[in-house]
This record gives C-alpha cells, structure tokens and sequence, in this order.
C-alpha cells in the first residue's frame, strides 16, 4: 500500500491538533472570513495565530495570510453574528472521529462549531439545544440529513481510540482473509499510514496475509498505542518523496514508512505548523509543478503546431519562387516556347509523340498521357499542354500564384494565433504561479502593525489603534530603540530598531513619515506636520502622582529631538519577497528604489476602499509585461490597509526594484524583535 499523497486529515490529526487547541481556552473571535476555494479563518486573539477550517479537509493554526477581504458572503456574515466576540472555552475531537468542535460563549449563549473533516464534512454552527444555525453545506445522505434548523448529528460508526482497542478484537480481525494492512484498514477504520506504521514498527511486512501475523497482535495493539501518544506530544512531520515533493503530513515520527520506501521527512516543532506548512505551502508546490507540467505539455504541443505551421510556410513560399520564376522565364523566352509548341504539334500529328524530342527546338521530354512537354527556357524546364497557349500558361500560373499567397496568409494569421496562445498560456501560468505564492506567503510579525524599512534596514513599527500603540511600546521598545511620534494628537507611536546606534538623518526621516502620515494631519488635509523622538528609556507608562494616562498614551521624559515639516507625501508600492508580491509604504524615493511599481499619495477626497481597487488596476498598468501577473496576485485589501486615509493620487510609475523591503541591517524573528 505505497503512500498516497494526502489530501486530508485523519482521526490521528484532529487528535492531535484538538490537543494542540486546547490552548485557546479564553481566545476570542476577533473575527471571521472565507477562504479562496471554500473554508473559514478565524481570527484570534490574545493569540498571534489564526485558526483555519477546511470542511472535508483540515483545521489547524495558520500564519499564511490566506483569508478573502472585502465583503463577506452571508454564511460568514452569519457566523460572525453569532460568534464574533466570543470566547472559546473548550476544543475537543468528538470521539475518535474526524470532527473538531469549539465551545463558544458570545453574548449569553453557547455554542458549538463543528468542523468535519470526513469525506462531504461540513462546518456547522450549533446552538444549545443542538440545532444547526449555519451550516456550510446542505447534506442529505442515507444515514443523517445537515441543514439549518435540524439537529446535528455527526455520521454514526464512530471509530474506536487506539486505546479501548482490545488484543482479542485485532486477533478476530486478523482472521480475514487478505493483506494484513489491508484487513487492519477495513476493519480499525484507522488511515493507511498508521496502519503500515504500526506494522512496520514491529516487524511486520504489511503486504503479507492478515492469517500469518495473528500471533503478532498484541505487539500491534501496543504500537497503535504508541503512535496515539506520540501523536499528542505537539510534534510533526512532514514527509518527501525521493523527488523532494510532499507527500503526506502525520503527528508522529513516521521511521517505519520513511525505512520502507526510502522517504525523507522533516520534523517541525507544532502539528499546526507541521500542517499549515504542508496544506498551503507544500500542496500548492506540487500544484504548481503540476501547473508548470500541465502548461508544458501544452506548450510543446504549441511549439510543434508553430514549427509545422513556419515549415509549411516556408514551402508555400518556395512554391511561390518557383512559380514567379517559371512566370519570368516564360515572358523572357515567349518566341522559343511558341517555335517549340509549332513544331511540337506539326510532329506528333505527322509522325506521333515519338518524334518530337530531337526534332523539335527547346523540347526535352514529352509525357503523351498528359499531353506535356518539357521545354528547356533559359536554363529552367517548363512544362505546358501541348494544346495550350503560352499565354493561357502565364494565366494560370498567376491563378496559382494567387491561390498559394491566399494560403501564405491564412497560414500566417494561423501563425499568430498559436504564437498569440502560446504568450497567453505563459502569461496565465506565470499569473497563476504568482497568486499561488502570494496566497501561501507567511508574513512576518512586524506587518500586523505600520511598518517601513529604511534606506540603511532599519525596522519602524507603528500602532494601528491605541491598543497597538500599547503593544509596540510594552513589546518592543526599550533603551536602546528610538520612540517616535507626530507632534500632533492621534498618531501612532513608532519604534525604530537602531539598537543602540545612532541612524543617519536620512533614516530618521523616512521613519518619522510613518507616524506623520497615519497621523490626524493626514485626515484634516496638513501637508507636513513635526515628528519628535526620542531613545526608550526617555519613555514610562507610569503617570505623575495623581493623573491618568489613557491606553495607549506615555509620559515622555528629557530632550526630545525634532524632525520639521515632515511632508505628507507617501509612496505606496509592490515590492517582490520570496517570489511573492508585498506591498510596501514609505517616502516616494525609497518606495521607488525597493518596488516593481509605485504611486505617490497625498491628503485627499477618494474613499480608502475605493482608492485601493483603483490604485491596484493602475499599477498594473504601469507594470512591465514580466511584473504584471506579481501585480495581478496584490490584494485589493493589502492596498487598502495601508493607505492612511482618503487620499489623492499624484504620480504612478515604474520602481527600480533594486533594494529588498525587508530589513538588511536587523532581521528579527518573532522572539528576538522583542524588547
């Protein structure tokens, strides 16, 4: 039973992932979106991880940013009705089957979410008494009915835990007849890859029959054990094939199958991770292989139909030489084709056909069953009925002239057509490839907040909202990082990474447009406003004897360093990392440098939302024919996060792209950008 690659998860999985949740007690629902292709995101916090659904397929934590913005469908618009603002009090695996469920509390009620992850699994919101407010797909099978205002009942037959599984029922099931994997499969319920597991650990060939292996069956009851508690412990592995492509995902170390077939597998610290990892990242790899083969194929198809198509071309106009050339030889000897065909006619009808080659000027052959001759003109051979006239010869050598160019431009049309498709598919598959990374690209920490990295990689971050101004500030700032802030009220705080030294004057600038431009100043229309800062340990959340500081406010201490009439001017571009498109702030020149393509904002009238959809489609314009499927992959909703407010576009061009936006001087991981 070779591995297949897998294409959803197993009661092991959701055993091991419902462990792994169970540290969401307390999360809340922030919020929740659809995902490209079906399925759900939840977004959580205190947590800094999203939890993914996938009915039929997986439910785990994610870090990809996969979700659908922009305006959601109305079974989401349900759930978040019900369930935003919630807390998750319990996560569970529902016996041992392929169903996830989270107790949720929101406003007074509780609730249940179920997530299926069986074959035709859906995702059903419960109430109380057990009936189905939302439901992502109307079920109506033989054994239970899924709808919205019936009771949820999960599919009946649940399989039994590796631990309630006794040595007498697997001695009884080894009895049958057939492979021993195969029996174990049939009769446990249990996947492929655990069974083969089990087997392999203890020494058995899984191919062998079920019968021989029957004395064995305490030692494969302890396995299943095993590879159940391995499966809790947090770990998982991600396993290869020998041509590097992932072919399955399991939460305990698979050395009997990586033995076996001679597989490679890499271990990775979370399931969660482990199954992000391999659903979003590795699948969508073997997709895009599977693209890339798919376009090949078509594409050498295309390449064979436009060499045939030249090669046909090529004749026709050679076709088209000889013609032209025979037509010019005519006209040039037209006395000596007439002396040929005189005497030709008085021969054959004297003496026969016989006698006219060495009787007659110029005639070199004769073919009395088609009535030619062969005439030698001007070092060519013409052939002509000997009943037709030179001139009638040069007419139809015209036609055919005519109807071999007619030709010559059908086939050339038919050329640019398959050159036109064979364009089209690269585009396509380039624009394919580019939404698949873009969809499977793992932000890093710092794009939850206003970022920008500066000309010499220095890391700024700012709060979005007071509660991220508290956030920045506890987290990330301290003695040796810079505290910046618009001298103006509503702006967010910004902490600059220059770990103790001194940033140029250039960097301090570019930082300071951060808090300057999601400022006020931006929203009442200013065209510059001042930026002060600060070092970290001029800062304290603590307020004077007898105030109050509100969330997200500090006291500030000592000197403060002012950077004037920092103007409003924002550069907004898509830069590439990783292959994937990234959107990218900053002031015009440095966005220009890093990014494929760019736009120059300033204060203005246009909507936030509708600026972004705008500004997507001129960018793409502007993009070069080789950027524009990285364009194309951009979210609308990436544009719009980053925009500071209504605002006016002044200038759209290329970018130089020559500089990475990530940070080149500092790269921080989640642990160590921490204060």
């Amino acid at each position: 039973m070779p591995i297949k690659t897998k294409k959803s998860m197993t009661s092991f999985d959701v055993a091991a992932v419902a462990k792994e949740l169970e540290a969401l007690r307390g999360s809340r629902i922030v919020n929740i979106y659809s995902l490209p292709g079906g399925g759900f995101l939840f977004k959580l916090r205190p947590v800094e991880a999203n939890l993914v659904a996938v009915p039929a397929v997986r439910v785990h934590l994610t870090r990809y940013d996969v979700a659908e913005k922009g305006f959601p469908p109305p079974l989401v618009m349900g759930l978040r009705k019900h369930l935003r603002g919630g807390k998750i009090v319990d996560v569970g695996q529902v016996g041992f089957d392929r169903i996830l469920v989270l107790r949720v509390e929101a406003g007074g009620a509780k609730y249940s979410v179920y997530v299926e992850v069986l074959p035709r699994g859906v995702l059903a919101l419960v109430d109380e008494e057990g009936t189905i407010l939302q439901v992502s797909e109307t079920r109506r099978m033989k054994d239970r009915v899924v709808k919205r205002g019936a009771k949820y009942q999960p599919p009946p037959g649940s399989v039994r835990l590796p631990t309630e599984i006794g040595v007498d029922t697997l001695t009884e099931l080894l009895a049958s007849d057939g492979e021993a994997v195969r029996v174990l499969v049939r009769g446990l319920g249990y996947p492929g890859e655990v069974v083969e597991e089990a087997l392999l650990r203890v020494g058995v060939e899984p191919s062998i029959p079920a019968s021989e292996v029957r004395e064995r069956a305490a030692d494969i009851v302890e396995a299943f054990r095993d590879i159940y508690k391995e499966s809790l412990r947090g770990h998982g592995y991600i396993v290869y094939d020998n041509e590097g492509n992932a072919v399955t995902v399991v939460p305990f170390e698979p050395k009997g199958l990586a033995g076996r077939y001679g597989l490679e597998y890499r271990r990775l610290e979370s399931f969660s991770e482990a199954l992000d990892t391999y659903f979003v990242k590795e699948l969508k790899r073997v997709e895009e292989r599977e693209l890339a083969s798919q376009a090949e194929a078509e594409r050498k198809k295309l390449l064979h139909s436009i060499e045939r198509a030249r090669r046909n071309l090529e004749e026709l106009r050679e076709k088209i030489n000889k013609i032209e050339k025979l037509m010019m030889v005519v006209g040039e000897n037209i006395t000596q084709l007439y002396e040929a065909l005189e005497c030709a006619r008085r021969v054959q009808k004297e003496n026969g056909w016989d006698y006219i080659v060495g009787t007659c000027p110029h005639v070199v052959d004769v073919r009395p069953s088609e009535g030619l001759l062969v005439v030698s003109l001007g070092g060519e051979l013409v052939q002509i009925n000997i009943r037709q006239e030179p001139h009638q010869l040069l007419v139809e050598l015209s036609k055919r002239r005519g109807e071999i160019e007619a030709k010559i431009r059908r086939g050339e049309e038919a050329l640019k057509t398959l050159e036109q498709k064979l364009g089209e598919l690269e585009r396509k598959v380039e624009a394919l490839t580019a939404q698949a990374r873009a969809m499977v690209r793992k932000k890093e920490w710092y794009e939850r907040y206003h970022w920008l990295v500066t000309s010499h990689g220095f890391l700024a971050v700012g709060g979005r909202d007071a509660s991220q101004n508290e956030n920045v500030v506890k987290k990330y700032l301290n003695e040796r990082r810079i505290f910046m802030h618009a001298d103006i009220h509503g702006a967010p705080i910004v902490v600059l990474f220059a770990e103790g030294q001194q940033p140029p004057e250039q960097d301090l600038r570019e930082a300071a447009l951060l808090t300057a431009a999601y400022s006020k100043a931006w929203k009442t229309g200013l065209s510059s406003v001042d930026v002060y800062w600060v070092w970290g340990s001029q800062v304290s959340k603590s307020a004077p004897a007898g105030e109050y500081l509100a969330k997200g406010a500090f006291m500030v201490y000592g000197k403060r360093n002012y950077i004037r009439g920092v103007e409003l001017r924002l550069g907004l571009g898509v830069a590439v990392e990783n292959d994937a498109p990234i959107v990218i702030v900053g002031p015009p020149d440095l966005v220009k440098r890093r990014a494929l393509v760019y736009a120059v904002l300033v204060p203005g009238d246009e909507d936030p939302s509708r600026l972004a959809k705008r500004l997507r489609r001129l960018l793409a314009a502007k993009a070069s024919e080789e950027s524009k499927p990285i364009i194309d992959a951009v979210k609308v909703e990436d544009i719009r996060l980053r925009l500071p407010g209504r605002a006016r576009v002044i200038h759209v061009g290329r970018g130089e792209a020559k500089e990475p936006p990530r940070p080149i001087r500092y790269l921080f991981g989640e642990e160590a950008g921490q204060a």
